[in-house]
Order: C-alpha cells, then structure tokens, then sequence
C-alpha cells in the first residue's frame, strides 16, 4: 500500500511539474530561474492531472457507433471515424480499387495517391479517421473478406498498404491499419483460434503491420476479431504489448475492431485502449478501477496513448478543415481511371486475340452477369457507394457503336436458371468476337461470410455458359470481377483471351473498354496465384504453421502446379531481361544494390513491373523464394532501361525464437529477377559474410506538434527511430538527434537511452536545445523545411552511418475564423427525443447532433445575435441527412432570402459561400435522405468580420454593460469574448486586456471609443503558454473582471 501511495505522489508531483513548467514559461520569471522545457509527455501530463476517473474512461470508448466523445472542458475532441478501406464509406464517395486490386498495380506512388485522395475525401466528410487499410494476407481465395487483403504475399501487401497508409496521413486523417492479425477466416470469425508460432506472427504475418508502423507511421491498429494461441485478439498480450510495443515501437492507440472485446480487464490490460461496438469499458471500467482490478496506471496509459495520438493528428489543436470539394472530384476520378488501368490483368492472348480492332469489328457478344452491372465490392463494411460507377458494358458502347454490341445476361452469378443460354448462344455464334463478364459479387462473397459453394472455381452455371458460348464461337474473351481469385481449370481450353479484375473500382468499366481496344497496355500483376483446384490448396483450418504461409509459398514448397503463378501478367508488347548486376559478397549488416536491364522488344509503348526474389540456401528453415523487391518501368519500344534494387537487412530477417530477435543469417543467397515467381530467367548467388552485429539507426518520421502551427504557435518535435541493423542499440547509451528548421538546430534529443532492438523502432521526442528550450516558434506563415539527424557526432557504431538524417515540410498557417454559431440561440421545428435538441448543433461538439422528427419539412433556425456579414456556412450532416433543402437568411426572423437550394444532397459536409449579412440563419430541410430525421453534427458560420454589422435596424440595443465568460473555456488556442456597451454611454472609451497571474498585461484586445452594440473579439493565445490568465473591460466607470484556462 506504501508503494502505491508513493508511486501516486510521484504521478501527481509529475503532472503538477507539467503545468508549473508551462505557467513558468508565461509569466515574468527570470530566465535563470525557469526551464523551458516543454515536452509533449508533460502536456498529457498536465491533461492527465485535470481529468476526472469519469472523463479518462469516456475517452476509450464509443460515444455513437463511429465516434468517440468530447471533452468539451478540457476542449479534447471526439475521434469521429468511418469505414474506409478503399474509400470513405458514408453516403456517397469515390470508390477506389479494392484492397486486393490496389495490390494488382504493384504500384507505390500510385498507392500513395490514392491514399492522399481517401485522406482529402475523408477530411472532406469531416471524419478524422479512416478505419483502413486492410492489412490482412490472403491465403486462401473462398475468404470472404479477400478482397479487402493486399494479396498473398506479406512484401507486396506491406508496400502497397504501407504506401496508402502514408497517402492517408499526409493528410490530418489518420489511418487504422486492420486486422492485427491473421484475419484468416469468416465462419466462425469470432471465435476462431488461430494456431501460429511467433516467427509467423513476427515474419509473414507480421511484415505487413510491422512495415506500416515503422515505415507508414500509422498512428492507430485495429485488432482482429479472433483468437490466437488461445486468447482473443483484443485481449491478447503478446499481440498488442510485447509484438506490437515492445518489438515493433508502436507508441499510438489500439482500437477495438466492433464488439470484438469479450472482457474489459483483459482488453485493456492488455493493451487494447479504445472498444468499439459494445459497451464493456463503459459499464465495467468504473467499478474495475475503484476496486484496483484495472490499476489507474494501466487505466492512465491507455488514454495517454489516445491522447498521444489526438496530439500528434493536430486534433488538440488546429487541423485544416476538409473540403467537401474533394469528394469525387475530377481529379480523384482521373486517378481511380488509372488506378483501374494498372490493376487489370491478362492472363491469356492466344492468337493475339487483344486488343481488338474497332475498325474490323461488326459485332460483339457481351454475355454474362457482370456485363451491364459495375461490380464494386464483395459485401461488408469496406463497401463505398460511389456517385457514378462504369459497367463494361457503359465502357465499350463509348468506344464503338452501340450498335455493333449484342448484348444479353446469359446467367446470373450463382444460380441453376439456364434459361437465357439460348440468347446467349445465338448472339454468340451471329459476333466476330465474344465478351463473357462474370466473377463474384456481393453475394458471394464477404464480410461475415465465406465464398459460397466453398470452391475456387466460378461458379458452375457462368462455367456452363462459357463452354455453351464456345461451341459456337471460338473468339471468346473472359472477362472475370471479383475479390477472391476465381479458378477457371475446367474452361480455360475453350477461351483465347482472359482478363482478371479485381473489382477495379468505379472507372473500371471505361479502363477495361481502353484495355480491349488496345488505348491501353496492360500492365497488372497478379497479387495471388491462381490454384488449378481447391484441393491443391493448404488445408483450410486454424493451423497457420501447417500451410507455410499460403500462396505461392505453399506451392513452391509442395512442387504443385498452379494455373497462373503469382506476379502474372501479359503485356500486348515484349521485354527482355538482361545484365544483372549482384556484388558476390556483402559485409555483414551492409546493404545489397542489385541492377538489372530491361529493353521494350515489342512495337509498342509499356509498363513491365520487374520482380525480385531472393533464397537463402540456409540450414533455418525458410521458404523456397520469397519477393523482396518490385519496380515498376515504362519503356517505348526498344527502350532499355536500368531498375535498381537495394536490399537492406529488413529484407533479409528471419525471427529467431531463442533469442527472440530478428537476425541476419550470414552465408550463400540467390536472387532471381524476371516478370513473374514462376519466370524467373536470371539468377545471381551472392554471399553474406560473417560479422559483429551492430545496429543501423534510420528516422522514419519527423512528427510535430502541434502538427499544423498556426502563426505564434510553439512547436515541438519527435522521430520515429528505427533499428534496421543486425543487432540492438545499448541500454544506457543516449541515442541523440538533432532537429533543425531551415538549416538552423532548435531542438534536441538527449536523454532516450533504452535499448532498441533489432527491427524494432523508438518514438524519441525532443528534451532539449541550444537556446535552452526545445520549442521552436511558428513566427511566421509559410512552409519551413525540418529535418533531423540521429546519432549526428557518430558515436554509435553502425553497419551503415550514411542514413541517419531525413527532412520533411512544415506549413505555418494563418489565424483560422471563428465559429460565430457556436453556442448560439436556437429554434427547430421539432426533435426526435432527448438527447437530440437543437442546440446540439451549435455545441461545438461534433459527438453530439440535433435530429428532427421523422417527417418533411424541417427547420433550424440559429439566431446570431446581431448581423454579421458572412463568409461561409458549412454543415456538418450525420448519417440521415436532408437530400433536399434551402439554407435562408434573415434580418428580422420574419422575413427571409433564400440564398442555397440543394436538390440531390449527398450527407458528409456541405460548403455554402456567401457575402450576404444576416442575423437568422435558417436551414430549412424539404425532403429527406433516409428513412430517418434530418440530423446534422454541426452548423458553423464565419463571418468577414466579428463585430456587429449597422444595418441601421435589427440589432437590439443593449441598456446597460455586460461582460460575457469567454467561450471556450478552457480553451486552445483561440477563444472568444462577448461585451456590451448600453445606449446611453455609446462613444466611451473601452479598453479589454489580459493580464497573467501575477497581474501582469500581456494582451490588449480592446483600445478605443466604441458606440453602443455587443461586440465579440478573439484571442489567439497560440504564443502563449498554458495557465490561468484573467480579462479585464474598462468601459467609463464601469470595470469587470473574469478569469479564463488556456490548456495545451
């Protein structure tokens, strides 16, 4: 009981240390006296010390199903989330390739792009969280959920996902990487226990988490729904604390996959910091804390990490607010078309049957399922509804005549109807060319569910029909949608031409019309082999150990044939691989540069993705090959170009279960490049020489925070630091980093000096400086270049001392406008019950909502309190939105102008620019969108101005002074204070100031004769440190005083 009375003091004393530090910064004490230090763990400190038992719980779980609750008096913001895997899924949005497509690009830059337009288009429905990527490996094509996967293979899925992951979080949204981990089954999905040993957990199924920590930064991890070894996912111990924090570095929050906890205690002791989708941590955590069962610092370190992360998202701070204009805007619908384009595969030409010729064409057959319908998904929570998606058949007829096109269903998906075979045949056997479109759908496969029929192959009707079609028409093309590879053994003999599209997204009908028609080259990949059978796969139970990591793996392994090996496709020019370039040893620990030429030796334009692969011959068992590296090249026709590969110890680790290590087996390996795993056509042995293990320390991240200074604002900073060498720092040894804006150091690191181990990562924050403070100051708008060094005087041995420093931007940003609705007066035509009044609008809290009776029309009025010349009302509408209303303005609330109409509203946000001036602001909703009310999170208004508009009629005269508390309180940065002035003093001289608690000025608001009227005026408090200050208004003999909190 001592201890834990003393390790109490010890807490408070910290947290109190904190605030002390920071209000040392502000007021007048002597430079020799204060410390200005000020370091992120001391501002969650100081949040910590404020917070109630009450309010810690409520920030680690649910406030609705997608969102979290505020803060609203500590100003500590709500997550608000939303599925998001290939888009946004909220009302409507850009559908992207699904997960598994993505993979079919074997493309960064374009995953990363894309993951910039998902960020943007988020940011644009004002979420702060996307619930994506998915991480998940697929080893076996009938999983339900394939097609949210990266593929089979742990290198290919890490680079693609680790790349969308980073497209997202270039952005202020924050990416969910999900499921941690081997999501491998949907039967059963909850209650499945997975078998695995830790070098599966650490290496193939663990590549793909780990690379998008360290290398994405993500900044939050979903747990998967089942369990391994025993223990659920979300209670898991191993997964989240010793794999994920210990081993890997991981320093921001879990969060619960929806109702995926089964106890509270374990969850969170554990390392699961936020639950989702049920209601465990708000019913038991309270009674768990009082009686010790969940001590306060297990209960303290999970809401640090979730406020570690809403620090590090800027959500405590200022973000830049999304534009709705970003949702399926042109430029995102352009990059889903070339996404599209990268991702379709062929996989058989015979005779050259693609591309077709337009001009020589009279007719086509498009037969099948697919043809007229665009696939977007399997089903589930990953399904975004686009605005507009392109079927094949909406493609081809806008590259030939309609016409020509005689076009017929033949089948459905999965169904014994053979009644429109006839058509089918006869519209076959009267066309120069066949287009059969089928594969998978939503209901086939997805979330929840296993592939119906538990078969790899196509379903048997589509499969009737194509050999029906083949009796009549030899010129047939197949064309197959789906998430889960399709097999297609028992018809590929009857068929010249297939292509595979992973669900390509919205533009995918337009790209497949370019691809048939020769407009474009084909250029996907396969990102999993596609079996002969489904008896050749592994066997499908809990024991992951047993099927050696699935895919191509497995079939290497097992010597068994395949279909189509992983990383195939055809291309309508030809490539020759020659020259490569491997050294025949490498030091221990040093990277391995690897060349390879490729030449274009068709008559055409193209893109070939080269592939690398790389076998240990070891006595540690290890898989036949495994893909190690891929570029993607574009050549004209006879181009030759050089690809390069370096090969870092990463790509060279197994994990070592004795000495629970990632290491680095010395001796003889062989790489093999070519354009598929199973076309390989040269190969180089090379050999890794013995050493002393050293560690190699590389920043992955600069973070900031805050992460988006506005003007004034004191920033500071931290890298993620990871170890990709052969052997783990020291413990005690200070691992240093140097931080510098513009070329000029501020800030270092000094005091970090645990041990990193080997592929693990630390998150080191700035402690120190040479100007004796670790906060650099945003003095001005602008974008500054930041860049860090670690290890900068070389005191730690390295295998490699070249790759320590890295850089990254910095955008300073201009004072954002005020809410002038915030907490304004509100009238609406009716409520749907308690909880849901009008004024929740107007809370400035995006947890809460006004939703109107479940009837047409509706109104909310917001009544300004004098007229302001506006600027722009956003509206911020939940999931029942109005598809049809009026935004109205209004001097007098009598009479009104109506200034936006709105007839095909779509939810998320909507944006309305204005420069008319008002009082009342009324959105009147015509009609509504869903079954349920109109419901909107937010309105907010900003005005040109904060002061009253003289319209010479409709602002009331106050009669006598007044001092308003300020709003928000406590705030951060900027708050707002309300005064009036009564007629018959109008012209006094006023003065508003701010003093610290010493009573010393440090801010005049207010300094000049005002006439009579209530007036707002803003303090941006972003240069001065946390503390308690007070406001003064000296208005003639009138003087009131009133205190406010400014918390960072």
């Amino acid at each position: 009981m001592r201890r834990r009375i003393f390790q109490h003091i010890q807490a408070t004393h910290t947290a109190i240390k904190g605030i002390v530090i920071a209000l040392c910064m502000m007021i007048g004490v002597p430079s020799t006296l204060r410390s200005q230090i000020y370091t992120i763990e001391q501002r969650i400190d100081s949040l910590l010390f404020l917070m109630t038992t009450e309010e810690k719980i409520l920030q680690l779980h649910q406030e609705g199903w997608m969102n979290t609750a505020d803060n609203t008096r500590l100003r500590i913001p709500g997550f608000l989330m939303a599925d998001g895997p290939h888009g946004v899924r909220e009302g409507k949005a850009t559908s992207f390739p699904v997960g598994i497509g993505m993979a079919a690009m074997w493309d960064r830059d374009l995953a990363y792009r894309i993951g910039v337009a998902m960020g943007k288009e988020f940011r644009g429905k004002g979420k702060h969280q996307a619930l994506g990527p998915c991480l998940d490996l697929d080893r076996d094509p009938r999983n339900g959920r394939s097609a949210e996967t990266g593929g089979e293979d742990p290198y290919l899925n890490a680079q693609i996902t680790t790349a969308v992951t980073k497209g997202i979080q270039s952005t202020p949204t924050i990416a969910t990487i999900k499921h941690f981990n081997i999501n491998h089954r949907e039967n059963g999905r909850t209650t499945n226990n997975i078998t695995a040993s830790m070098r599966m957990l650490m290496e193939t199924n663990g590549l793909t988490f780990r690379t998008a920590v360290q290398e994405g930064g993500a900044m939050c991890v979903m747990n998967a729904y089942n369990l391994i070894n025993g223990e659920k996912c979300a209670e898991n111990p191993t997964l989240l604390t010793t794999i994920l924090r210990h081993h890997w570095g991981f320093p921001f929050y879990v969060v619960s996959d929806w109702g995926s906890i089964w106890n509270a205690q374990k969850a969170i002791s554990s390392g699961c910091d936020l639950e989702m989708g049920s209601t465990l941590y708000a019913k038991d955590l309270p009674s768990l804390v009082a009686n010790g069962q969940v001590s306060e610092t297990i209960l303290n370190q999970a809401v640090r990490r979730v406020l570690r992360t809403k620090l590090f998202a800027g959500m405590l701070d200022y973000q830049p607010p999304g534009d709705p204009n970003d949702v399926n805007s042109v430029e995102h619908q352009q990059l889903c078309l070339e996404a599209a384009r990268k991702s379709i595969v062929l996989l058989k030409n015979q005779d050259n049957i693609l591309p077709l010729k337009k001009d020589s064409i009279s007719t086509i057959a498009l037969i099948g399922p697919s043809a007229a319908v665009a696939q977007i998904d399997g089903s589930g929570s990953a399904y975004v509804t686009p605005y507009y998606a392109i079927s094949p058949k909406q493609g081809l007829e806008s590259k030939i005549n309609p016409a020509k096109i005689l076009y017929t269903k033949g089948c459905d998906i999965n169904s014994n109807d053979t009644s429109g075979f006839a058509a089918a045949r006869s519209a076959a056997a009267s066309a120069d060319v066949v287009i059969f479109v089928g594969g998978l759908d939503p209901t086939q496969e997805g979330e929840g569910f296993d592939r119906v029929g538990g078969s790899i192959n196509l379903p048997l009707n589509q499969q009737l029909l194509i050999k029906a079609l083949a009796q009549v028409n030899k010129n047939i093309i197949v064309v197959l949608y789906s998430g889960g590879i399709c097999g297609v053994y028992n018809f590929i003999n009857d068929i010249k031409g297939l292509i595979y599209a992973f669900y390509p997204g919205q533009e995918a009908g337009n790209a497949l019309a370019e691809i048939l028609f020769g407009e474009v080259n084909p250029s996907g990949k396969l990102p999993v082999t596609m079996p002969l059978v489904s008896g050749l796969l592994p066997p499908w139970n809990d024991n992951i150990d047993v099927g050696l990591g699935g895919g191509y793996r497995w079939f290497d392994a097992k010597n068994y044939p395949v279909q189509f090996a992983f990383g195939k496709g055809l291309s309508y020019t030809t490539f020759e691989y020659k020259n490569l370039v491997v050294p025949s040893t490498v030091p221990y620990g040093s990277p391995i540069t690897v060349t390879v030429d490729i030449k274009n030796t068709g008559s055409r334009f193209g893109e070939e993705v080269v592939q690398l692969y790389l076998t240990h011959n070891s006595a540690v068992s290890m898989p036949v090959k495994e893909l190690k590296g891929f570029t993607r090249v574009a050549l004209q026709p006879g181009e030759t170009k050089t690809a390069t590969f370096q090969l870092t110890n990463d790509e060279l680790y197994y994990f070592n279960e004795t000495s629970k290590a990632y290491e680095v087996e010395p001796g003889e390996k062989i790489i093999a490049v070519g354009p598929s795993s199973d076309s390989l056509p040269l190969k180089k042995t090379f050999t890794i020489e013995t050493g002393t293990p050293k560690p190699d320390l590389r920043i992955t991240h600069i973070k900031m925070v805050p992460p988006y200074p506005i003007k004034g604002q004191k920033v500071t900073f931290a890298a993620m630091v990871k170890n990709e060498g052969t052997g783990a720092t020291t413990a005690g040894t200070p691992i240093l980093i140097s931080y510098r804006v513009n070329g000029t150091e501020i800030a270092t690191s000094l005091n970090y000096t645990q041990s990193i181990p080997t592929g693990g990562m630390a998150f080191i924050q700035a402690d120190s400086g040479p100007h004796g403070t670790n906060l650099w100051s945003a003095d001005s708008v602008g974008s500054y270049l930041v860049s860090a060094v670690v290890d900068p005087t070389n005191t730690i041995a390295e295998c490699v001392e070249s790759n320590n420093s890295t850089s990254t931007n910095l955008t300073v940003y201009p004072n954002p406008p005020v809410n002038i609705a915030l907490h304004k007066s509100v009238r609406v035509s009716s409520i749907e019950g308690v909880g849901l009044e009008g004024e929740k609008a107007v809370d400035g809290n995006f947890s809460t909502r006004w939703s109107s009776a479940f009837s047409d029309p509706q109104y909310i009025v917001i009544d300004l309190g004098k007229v302001f010349k506006l600027k722009e009302i956003i509206l911020y509408w939940e999931s029942a939105y109005a598809k049809s209303y009026q935004v109205l303005i209004s001097d007098d609330d009598v009479t009104y102008k109506n200034i936006f109409t709105e007839t095909s509203g779509d939810g998320g946000i909507d944006k309305i620019v204005t420069s008319e001036s008002a009082r009342y602001v009324q959105i009147y909703c015509i009609q509504r969108a869903t079954q349920w009310g109109n419901s909107l999170y937010e309105v907010v208004i900003h005005s040109e101005e904060t002061t009253a508009v003289d319209s010479g009629k409709q602002t009331k005269i106050p009669n006598e002074f007044s001092l308003s508390q300020n709003y928000p309180n406590p705030f951060n940065p900027v708050t707002t204070i309300q005064y009036s002035i009564p007629a018959q003093h109008s012209g006094v001289y006023v003065t508003l100031k701010i003093y610290d608690v010493l009573g010393k000025e440090v801010a005049v608001l207010v300094d000049e004769e005002k006439k009579a009227g209530t007036f707002a005026v803003v303090w941006n408090a972003s240069s001065f440190a946390s503390g308690v200050y007070y406001y003064t208004l000296r208005a003639g003999s009138f003087v009131q005083t009133k205190k406010l909190m400014l918390v960072k």
